[in-house]
């Protein structure tokens, strides 16, 4: 009986070994399955959220290239908002990070200035993703996303406070039902949550979880660069096989997890366990207690043992079926066979009786395959060992796809007596990799339809694929033998740097180039590469080519059109200043011989009309070179002091005429970092406004520094300015309280120099005024490094006699001009109209000059530059010598100080002119 025993041990010591080992690899290989799920799933909708951060950055990055600024923000923003989704608010801030405008009104004047997605976005200039807040104004859960505005940069830079960032606030609730909507497989979960471990969605919902930290044991969610898989506990307590996708590890800054419950997955798994080990105990009771029946029970409890055995298979999930030798008798089999195979197993005699329901291969669609032999029946006539072989069913419910593995059992003779076949079910598997592989087309498709030229290369750059918009364009098919051949040989270089640093570095990349249409002609087009990614490889190269030759056409355009501006603006300034300039001159030359009271009288009007006119002609002239930037501040660090009191010198005789206390309160020393000229014409517009508008009273002009900058401050208790009017103030040509556009006014261009000049120091001007009462205009300039204050030029009272003047002009009206007042004023002079004939004056005189005056532009393209050096030449010394120009554009400025030469603007009076020799000569001129 013990040996009996010991049979029986040993033989169902080997059914024990292989179910154990079956649970064993069924629950490793269903763990395996549930993991690639995951993934899957994962992928996903990692996908789907990567969709939506990429169409809020399409449409953030559209608004930055768009002009909405000003008054009209806020309606662009409204109608923009009546056509944006509810879920999504979008808004422009500054860059303080106050919200100047919005979709949704309650979020404008909140502050986004602390949240890191704005500081992000500013530092670096790109898009960027925030974490979770609830949203000032709204009350909502969001996620925030922020991205530089383009047209705001210059006024950043300047010191605007105009748009400086667009933000997106994405409403999360809408995200959860979103998601939720989404079909999941049971006992499925998904959780989004940002950077900081702060959950956002979670489906299904648990109530008051959204806002919550994650806990410590899921901080594995955050960590690492790619995506992995783990069985964790989840939130709500349940054991559960993840796919996470850490912030790092997707580029759009969130972790993603799917999560299926581990339990329920292998329940199947271990209730099949449970009910095969069940009568593994059972067969083993019986055989003892029919061992100690009698050797007469055998028979009886072998049949009672096949019988258990058939129920063991009944329940396997994969399909069993064992076969005899050499007749093919099925001996065995399961119904997850049968309902693999498709038919009934059970009558089967006879080898010939196998059916043969499977395709070898892959979907009908890719190749159409070869009916196969069921693997069980190589294995019993020829002996094959078959090894994970993928057989195909289609039936009305789907395909049905499963792996064979059939192997023959031999005697110790080596003849075959037995044959096993297992069927393993991977028709959902298959079905997600046929619906991935149905994406790929659809996405082929989408690629192959889009109006806008794209193409796909492979990882390494190759060509893989040019859609019907590119071949259309180009008049060129796919099977084109030369590659670059379309695009023009001057942008080849330009194009293969870029793209080999980028396909290198597996970064985006792009550039503007010339591509020939199909007929014939070259277009510019802007083409724009991104790779695609999978678990952090490039997969391929996804290009785009947007044609832009009209709009680069109009940009040349525009640009040759502002160099022929800056041309004309040039050649206006010297011809309109040049006839204005001889006037001046005249002017002066005709007080020695104007004697009568109404003689000076009348030369009195027409000097105060001819200053009247310079203003104007200044006026304008400023303002049109601001307009074309043709302006270059000189910044230098220089004592303030000295230029307030020169404007409070000049416009106090103008103020005391109109019976005004103009006072220059400038008890500090502070020194400014700015351009003098370009600064010192702010303050004169400012003061001559005050001066203009206002009746009685005091005009103070005012410096104190505060927090690294200095405020100069102009004060009157004028006619003021009222909340209507302070918006056009700075127009060019509006004047307040001026409805007869009286000259004597001016044109209502000072205000405007004042803001344009502004812009271009980067020194802010902020108003303050009181209708009735008067008006502060405040310009804001930085503070700079202490230098020396210059030395006062004490003006000379009486010119002195015998002294001899060259002077040299082109224009023989203006000559004369000069020559009359320098005669006036006791000098001996030596006129010429170009360098070579002054020299030839100068050596027949024998003399050497005392002061010098030449007109920058000569005849025959000269400039009075090179005579005053060739005359300093001839002397032997420095002669002093003073430059009158009608230009002002930086490079006269820059030449004449290289040579210590002094610099007039025309039109110039004779005693400025008188003031500048004094300047350059230290004594009386």
């Amino acid at each position: 009986m013990v040996r009996w025993l010991l049979l029986l041990v040993f033989t169902l010591a080997p059914l024990i070994g292989f179910e154990v080992y079956s649970h064993a690899r069924l629950r490793a290989e269903r763990e395996a399955e549930i993991g690639q799920e995951a993934l899957r799933l994962l992928d996903l909708i990692e996908t789907e959220q990567l969709r939506i951060i990429d169409d809020i950055e399409h449409v953030l990055t559209t608004l930055s290239e768009a002009d909405i600024t000003g008054p009209a923000c806020q309606e662009t923003m409204e109608r923009l908002g009546r056509r944006l989704p509810s879920y999504l608010t979008l808004g422009f801030a500054d860059r303080s990070g106050t919200v100047l405008c919005a979709t949704d009104r309650r979020t404008i004047g909140t502050g986004v200035g602390d949240q890191p997605e704005v500081g992000q976005a500013l530092t670096t200039g790109r898009f960027a993703l925030g974490d979770y807040i609830v949203a000032e104004g709204l009350g909502r859960h969001v996620l925030p996303f922020a991205l530089p505005y383009a047209r705001g940069e210059a006024g950043a830079s300047g010191g605007g406070s105009g748009p400086a960032v667009i933000t997106a606030l994405l409403d999360l609730d809408w995200l959860r039902q979103y998601q939720a909507r989404k079909p999941l497989p049971p006992n499925t979960t998904v959780l989004l949550a940002d950077s900081n471990g702060t959950v956002i969605v979670r489906v299904p919902d648990i109530p008051g979880l959204i806002g919550q930290p994650l806990p410590e044991r899921l901080n594995l969610f955050l960590t690492g660069s790619e995506p992995a898989t783990a069985l964790t506990e989840g939130l709500d307590g349940v054991f559960r096989i993840v796919a996470y996708s850490p912030p790092g590890a997707n580029g759009n800054g969130l972790a993603v997890v799917v999560g299926i419950d581990h339990a329920a997955a292998l329940r199947a798994i271990d209730v099949v366990a449970l009910r095969s080990w069940f009568p593994f105990l059972v067969i083993l009771l019986l055989t003892l207690t029919g061992t100690a029946w009698g050797i007469g029970r055998l028979t009886r409890q072998r049949e009672t043992e096949r019988s258990l055995l058939k129920a063991v298979l009944k329940h396997l999930p994969s399909g069993v079926v064992v076969a005899e030798a050499p007749s093919g008798r099925v001996l065995l089999h399961n119904s997850a066979a049968e309902r693999l195979i498709g038919q009934p197993l059970d009558r089967i005699a006879r080898i010939e009786d196998y059916p043969r329901p499977f395709t070898s291969g892959g979907p009908p669609e890719d190749s159409p395959g070869t009916v196969a032999e069921l693997p069980l029946v190589r294995a019993l006539r020829d002996g094959a060992v078959v090894k994970q072989e993928e057989l195909r069913r289609d039936t009305p419910a789907g395909p049905v796809t499963c792996l064979a593995d059939a192997e023959p059992v031999r005697d110790p003779d080596g003849r075959i007596t037995l044959a096993v076949v297992t069927l393993t079910d991977i028709s959902e598997r298959k079905a997600g990799e046929e619906a991935l592989r149905r994406s790929e087309t659809r996405f082929r498709e989408l690629v192959e339809n889009t109006p806008v030229m794209m193409w796909v290369n492979r990882p390494d750059g190759t060509r893989e694929f040019y859609n019907a918009a590119w071949r259309a364009y180009t008049g060129r098919g796919m099977e084109a033998d030369e590659r670059w051949s379309h695009i023009h040989p001057a942008d080849h270089p330009l194009m293969r740097s870029v793209r080999e640093r980028a396909i290198a570095a597996g970064e985006p990349y792009g550039f503007d180039l010339r591509m020939r249409r199909h007929d014939g002609t070259y277009r510019w087009h802007v083409c724009r590469i991104n790779p695609m990614r999978q678990n952090g490889q490039v997969i391929a190269w996804v290009g785009t080519a947007v044609d832009v030759h009209e709009s680069r056409m109009a940009r040349d355009a525009a640009e040759q059109a502002n160099q022929s501006k800056s041309r004309f603006l040039a050649a206006a300034s010297h011809d309109l200043r040049q006839p204005m300039q001889s006037m001046f001159f005249f002017a002066e030359a005709l007080h020695s011989h104007v004697h009568s009271p109404r003689g000076r009288d009348a030369l009195a009007m027409l000097e105060r009309g001819m200053e009247t006119l310079k203003g104007l002609l200044d006026s304008l002239l400023d303002v049109s070179q601001l307009d074309a930037g043709v302006i270059e501040p000189r910044i230098e660090d220089f004592p303030v002091k000295p230029l307030l009191d020169d404007i409070g010198a000049a416009y106090a005789p103008l103020a005391a005429a109109k019976g005004l206390d103009l006072q220059v309160m400038n008890h500090h020393d502070v020194t400014v970092r700015s351009d003098r000229n370009l600064l010192g014409r702010m303050v004169r517009n400012l003061v001559e406004n005050a001066i203009r508008y206002t009746e009685r009273g005091v005009i103070r002009l005012e410096c104190r520094a505060q927090d690294g900058h200095a405020g100069i401050q102009v004060r009157d208790t004028g006619i003021g300015i009222s909340d209507e009017q302070m918006s056009w103030i700075f127009e060019e040509f509006y004047q307040v309280g001026n409805p007869e556009r009286d000259r004597n006014q001016g044109l209502g261009l000072g205000l405007a120099i004042v803001q344009k000049l502004s812009v271009l120091l980067g020194h802010p001007v902020e108003v303050r005024s009181e209708l009735g009462k008067g008006s502060v205009f405040r310009i804001t300039v930085p503070l700079g490094a202490a230098v020396e204050s210059p030395a006062p030029v004490s003006l000379p009272r009486q010119p002195e006699r015998g002294r001899l003047a060259v002077l040299v002009d082109d224009d023989a009206i203006v000559l004369m001009g000069l020559r009359s007042i320098f005669q006036d004023w006791g000098y001996d002079t030596i006129v010429a109209s170009s360098t070579e004939e002054a020299l030839d004056r100068l050596r027949a005189a024998d003399r050497r000059p005392d002061v010098m005056v030449a007109d920058y532009r000569l005849r025959e393209h000269k400039v009075g530059t090179e005579a005053i050096l060739k005359i300093r030449e001839l002397a032997g010394t420095a002669v002093p010598a003073v430059l009158l120009t009608g230009d002002s554009g930086p490079d006269v400025m820059q030449e004449a100080e290289r040579h210590g030469i002094g610099v007039m603007f025309k039109p110039v009076t004779a005693r400025l002119l008188q003031e500048a020799l004094s300047r350059q000569t230290g004594t009386a001129a």
